[in-house]
């Protein structure tokens, strides 16, 4: 055809990057990562003495969520005009307000959690430094007794409750993109249920390796009663997810409607993808499903197996919810291509950094905040044996 009229199909371009893909991936490991918090605080107490590792891990998570979006704008240095002038009204603003809602209560369960061994490390620590910031971190408050920390442990348990809500309401995303008609593959009311526990599968995953790394670097003995509790979660959550995408997927093709041409238009531009979400989800289930017959160094290499695909795997189905709904053109006439640039702020460099933020900021945060009590000689000053997680 030499010459064309009006517009020539496909019409449109991929306007939401790999950078779009990390930020559901990061809500839906917060999301995991509170709801595994709240297991241990209200049933679980077997789960207990992962209570400040969670938390050690979690908020460096919270801390780089904005990381995606304020990279993704174009006018970044804009951003905190969402908190000064709030508009019900918009998306990105409600975001702001549950975000500050999540990393507040956060900071203040951190902060009940740490607050016996603030005391204790501004009196016993020999960095002058770190001693500095925990006498500031103790905000002048001593009250070690008894009735004091049974206080902070009803306090944590309110904190506890609000940011398990802020969290959920964070993935306010997928239910985003249930809602958007304008895509077949969106116009599902699975998809937001497939997403939360796809969340709930990678936050649980990122739980069991953490807990695996932290026990290691302290010496510490790792609890095979924990990760089998954790396991179990994780494989059902997985589970869970794994199969409304496959019942999804299902009646799209029992249907034969648009959706399932969409489906077929992107199979090859999304065969990747799509394979590593399959692969890792089965391999992952059968992983934590044999875990359980075995004990020892063997339980530990499968479940960091099975933890590092429950991750890929979900990062995957992220790739296929934002980058494959875009791929289809809005005419239903053919499909875009997209491959991420290696440079700039929505290429591979920058979206790798992006990932990595949360572990270097973990680093930090664990200097200052180890999850597990530090070997210290006898001074005159008598460690509380009470903490708050006893109370």
């Amino acid at each position: 055809m030499s010459e064309a009229f009006g517009y020539v199909y496909p019409n449109h371009e991929v306007f939401w990057g790999i950078l779009i893909v990390i930020y559901p991936y990061f809500v839906s490991i917060i999301t995991g990562m509170v709801t595994i918090y709240a297991i241990s605080e209200f049933w679980r107490k077997e789960l207990k003495p992962l209570e400040k590792m969670i938390l050690v891990g979690t908020f460096p998570f919270v801390l780089s969520a904005l990381l995606p979006l304020l990279l993704d704008l174009g006018q970044p240095q804009r951003a905190f005009e969402i908190y000064v002038t709030p508009n019900f009204s918009s998306v990105m603003a409600v975001f702001g307000i549950v975000y500050l809602t999540e990393l507040f209560a956060i900071l203040g369960e951190l902060w009940f959690v740490y607050r016996v061994d603030f005391i204790w490390w501004s009196q016993t620590e020999r960095n002058p430094i770190k001693k500095l910031i925990y006498k500031i971190l103790t905000l002048g408050v001593y009250d070690i007794s008894r009735k004091a920390i049974e206080v902070d442990h009803k306090i944590i348990k309110v904190l506890t409750f609000v940011e398990l809500i802020a969290a959920w309401c964070l993935s306010y995303v997928s239910f985003l993109f249930g809602v958007v008609k304008s895509n077949p593959w969106w116009n599902t009311t699975i998809l937001p249920v497939s997403f939360v526990f796809g969340g709930l599968a990678a936050g649980g995953a990122m739980v069991l390796i953490l807990y695996l790394i932290f026990s290691s670097h302290y010496g510490k003995r790792v609890d095979e009663k924990i990760i089998d509790i954790i396991s179990n979660y994780v494989f059902f959550f997985l589970l869970a997810a794994f199969a409304l995408e496959m019942i999804n997927t299902i009646l799209y093709a029992y249907k034969e409607d648009v959706a399932w041409a969409v489906i077929r238009i992107t199979s090859t531009e999304l065969a990747v993808p799509m394979a590593i979400a399959v692969i890792g989800s089965l391999e992952a289930l059968l992983f934590l499903r044999y875990s359980r017959m075995v004990s020892g160094a063997l339980k530990q290499i499968m479940v960091g197996i099975a933890s590092v695909s429950v991750l890929i795997a979900v990062f995957a189905l992220r790739w296929n919810m934002v980058i494959g709904a875009q791929l289809v053109d809005y005419s239903l006439r053919g499909y875009v291509s997209y491959t991420p640039p290696l440079f700039g702020k929505e290429g591979v460099l920058a979206a790798l950094l992006v990932l990595a933020a949360p572990f270097v900021l973990m680093a930090i945060v664990n200097y200052f905040l180890p999850p597990y009590e530090k070997e210290v000689k006898e001074t005159e000053i008598s460690r509380p044996t009470t903490s708050v997680s006893e109370a």
